[in-house]
């Protein structure tokens, strides 16, 4: 399972047999849309639907629930999101994609007080994505780092902050402020690359939750 950013909050998930875009608001960010006819675009807020997006994708998945993508498994767990004014609001999915018994989590635009169920799916992840630019629209440094505690993740990799090519609804933060305030050590070998193979745990040193920052695509 291959992992690329786009900026933004914006990745693409490929498998052998699958490829699905997540959360494709580039045409709202001042840039194109990456989403092909053959992918399954997903979105983690109906609000973040984009029509670019939305008319070329061959399917739209926007709710909970669990749904299969060629090889690719993905299941959607409904979640308050960061700006939901009220508690027993949730306008949020949090998905998780497996493959070949790896998962990818994605948090999108959650309110850092997620609930149980959500900890009971992403916890223990492969790889947890997670916005850090908050400023009031999403995650900021300090509720990410929380999350990333509470889920305990092998890899953590970061999206939606500061980027000079983009424009946002509210400024993001920018990167730096995260990699401060989560303690975590970049890793070198696996940083800066055009993508991220997904690894077995057996992989990875073990105890140990490596921070890895992508190039966008």
């Amino acid at each position: 399972m291959e992992l690329e950013f786009y900026g933004a909050n914006c990745f693409r998930v490929k498998t052998k047999d699958a490829s699905v875009v997540l959360d494709d608001t580039l045409s709202k960010n001042g840039a194109k849309s990456v989403t092909k006819k053959d992918e399954v675009a997903i979105f983690s807020q109906h609000q973040l639907i984009t029509d670019d997006a939305a008319k070329t994708a061959r399917l739209v998945l926007e709710s909970p629930g669990e749904y299969e993508v060629g090889d690719l498994t993905v299941r959607g767990v409904q979640a308050r999101a960061h700006m939901d004014e009220e508690g027993d609001k949730k306008t949020a999915v949090v998905y998780q994609m497996l493959y070949d018994g790896q998962t990818i989590t994605f948090l999108g635009h959650v309110h850092p007080d997620i609930v149980d169920e959500v900890i009971e799916v992403a916890g223990g992840t492969d790889v947890l994505v997670l916005p850090v630019g908050g400023n009031g629209y999403t995650l900021d440094a300090t509720g990410a780092t929380s999350l990333i505690k509470k889920i305990e993740p092998d890899v953590v990799i970061p999206s939606y902050y500061h980027d000079d090519a983009l424009t946002f609804e509210v400024p993001a933060a920018p990167l730096d402020d995260f990699i401060k305030t989560s303690g975590l050590q970049v890793d070198e070998e696996l940083s800066n690359q055009a993508s991220y193979k997904v690894k077995r745990v057996s992989d990875l040193e073990s105890g140990q939750t490596k921070l890895v920052t992508l190039q966008k695509k």
